[in-house]
């Protein structure tokens, strides 16, 4: 079975040859030093990069599917910006975007570094109408011929080895860092009505990119919409689900009519969320922390015949400061409660981060390919 195959068996909940292995992204420290351990037995090939994404490190380890190709379908037209600028700072170091996010510039060369987050521009409801109505009251441009120049380009990736996914824009990350938290909680409990049209305008920029994105080869997509902490949620899931789900099923209803998937991520605890995510008709749900109190077990038993689990391998502690027996027995773990009748992809819980040890994350995916192999049999 290939890993296209894979994957999109444990997506419909089927059992496939062997657990599926996903990554989110690996950082650049891990890689220098992963590269070091390979020497002169790693090659790199053009055909696994993929325009801005080059996923051939995620393939060599023995991944199945990786984040990392973010699309623009849709964007401001060059014209209006150009006559409604975005505030200019006294700082240079610092910028701020169209959803309000200050950020402060990255030191790298790399093009696709847009700068670390930095606050919240936004501080009133007068700066956030100012945002929605100058930002998001306009009519997006679509990127000439999108579908047709990604075809081709997809054409030439072996899908069948390695699985790309790409990306639609989120909702209430994008509000939140841009107006923070308080303000988001004062608009939903005094002036829900407001935050009901800001939420409509957002929505129009993410329905246009999805019907342009549902064009597409790629058969796998993220909304990746951080919204939770450790044992808790940004907001309550009440609100969620009448705030922000309706807006992703719309979204998600576009892209499935074309025979996609959708896959939603947030660190932190997330299950209050389940309910209204699987109501909007996600296929999966990333990342399962499990220092933010992720469950995998008690996910399986509760979620399992209605959404694909990918995650839970924490990467907080455990690849960064583990044995690889402790790896190993948390892989074991992992398939254990979660892998009989398919519907789970294992994987990193965040980034392969920099802190991670080459080692353990060697034996992570070494352990899924010895241990994963249905039918499952953890001997």
């Amino acid at each position: 079975m290939n890993a296209y195959e894979r994957v999109i068996k444990a997506l419909n909940h089927e059992e496939p040859d062997r657990i599926p292995l996903f990554c989110q992204v690996v950082m650049s420290g891990f890689e220098k030093r992963l590269l070091n351990h390979w020497g002169d037995s790693y090659h790199w090939e053009r055909k696994y990069k993929l325009i801005n994404r080059d996923f051939n490190v995620e393939h060599k380890l023995g991944f199945d599917c990786a984040w990392g190709f973010y699309a623009f379908p849709v964007y401001i037209p060059q014209k209006y910006m150009q006559d409604h600028p975005l505030p200019k700072l006294d700082d240079d170091n610092k910028y701020v975007d169209y959803n309000g996010r200050l950020y402060l510039k990255h030191t790298s060369n790399d093009p696709n570094d847009v700068g670390y987050y930095y606050g919240n521009y936004i501080k009133d409801e007068k700066m956030a109408d100012y945002f929605h109505e100058t930002y998001f009251a306009v009519e997006w441009d679509e990127a000439p011929d999108y579908a047709t120049k990604i075809n081709k380009k997809l054409r030439k990736f072996p899908t069948d080895e390695f699985v790309p996914c790409t990306h639609l824009d989120p909702i209430l990350e994008s509000m939140w860092m841009g107006m923070g938290l308080g303000l988001l909680i004062k608009l939903i409990r005094k002036n829900k009505q407001k935050l009901k049209h800001y939420i409509e305008l957002r929505k129009k920029k993410l329905l246009n990119a999805a019907k342009l994105s549902a064009e597409t080869d790629f058969d796998i997509f993220f909304i990746c919409d951080d919204t939770a902490l450790k044992g808790t949620t940004m907001i309550n899931p009440k609100y969620h689900r009448e705030l922000i789900v309706p807006a992703y099923k719309e979204a998600i209803k576009i892209l499935k009519k074309a025979g996609k998937y959708v896959c939603f991520h947030s660190d932190g605890f997330t299950e209050p969320y389940f309910e209204g995510l699987i109501e909007a008709g996600f296929n999966g749900i990333e990342s399962l922390e499990p220092m933010a109190g992720m469950n995998l077990g008690h996910l399986k038993e509760t979620y399992g015949d209605q959404i694909c689990l990918i995650g839970n391998i924490d990467v907080s502690q455990l690849l960064p400061y583990g044995t690889t027996n402790e790896v190993i027995k948390k892989v074991k773990e992992c398939i254990q409660v979660a892998a009989q009748s398919g519907g789970y992809i294992l994987s990193p819980c965040t980034d392969i981060t920099n802190a991670c040890k080459v080692e353990n994350v060697i034996t992570m995916i070494s352990a899924v390919k010895k241990y994963g192999q249905y039918p499952i049999n953890l001997n």
